[in-house]
Order: C-alpha cells, then sequence, then structure tokens
C-alpha cells in the first residue's frame, strides 16, 4: 500500500468524533475525502473505492467500471493521542453540544380559510 502524497494529519487536530481509539481494537477515522469508516494500518487509512462511476448502472456487470480509488486512501495518520485524551476531548465535545441553546419556534399566523365554491356563488 502506497500513500497518497499528502502531509501527514496528526490525530490530536482531528475533531475526536471523527476518530475512533480503542484499546482493544483497531483504530478508526473517518476517511477526509468520502467520510467512510477506514481502519488504520501501517500509519495510513486502508484503501478503498471512491463514489461510483456516474451511469455505470446502465451497462452490464461484466463490463462495468469499477469505481476509482477514493483520493483519501493511503492517508497517513499519525496517532499522537492516548485513549485516555481521546475519550476526554470526545466527552468535552459532548458536554459543549448539551449546553447550546435550542432555536425558538415562533408561530406564524395561519391565512385565513377559503369559503367553498358553493359559498361564494350564493354570495
Amino acid at each position: 500500500m502506497r500513500h497518497n502524497g499528502q502531509p501527514v494529519i496528526l490525530a490530536s487536530s482531528l475533531p475526536p468524533n471523527l476518530i475512533s481509539l480503542s484499546e482493544r481494537s483497531c483504530t478508526l477515522v473517518a476517511c477526509p475525502e468520502c467520510g467512510r469508516w477506514k481502519s488504520i494500518k501501517r500509519g495510513m487509512v486502508t484503501p478503498h473505492r471512491g463514489p461510483h462511476v456516474p451511469g455505470a448502472d446502465a451497462w452490464p456487470a461484466e463490463f462495468r467500471p469499477s469505481p476509482p480509488r477514493c483520493p483519501g486512501s493511503g492517508q497517513r495518520i499519525r496517532i499522537d493521542l492516548t485513549f485516555e485524551e481521546w475519550r476526554a476531548r470526545l466527552a468535552a465535545g459532548c458536554r459543549q453540544a448539551g449546553q447550546r441553546r435550542r432555536t425558538r419556534v415562533m408561530p406564524r399566523p395561519k391565512p385565513p380559510a377559503m369559503r367553498a365554491i358553493v359559498q361564494m356563488a350564493a354570495h
């Protein structure tokens, strides 16, 4: 697997909801290009295909072109956070989201109902 030539992304620079660190299983990250959750192997986002080619559904299956490789495949990511630091950042982000005010719903007056056609002709 080759890297995509982009500069290394530090895990501490990503929002905590776009990375998933775990003590037991592999680290997951949202692809910076397409947003798919992919695992990190050898310090890079695992290779994956991008969105489907437009109009490819009309082709027969044996001649259908495969989608191109996603430009975010092979993105180098350096994990510079511990599980505890990531968990604290995630908890702080959840608290901040919970403290935001909701938007107030402003009721608008309803337009008057139209009279029936029978009532209009009689009037």
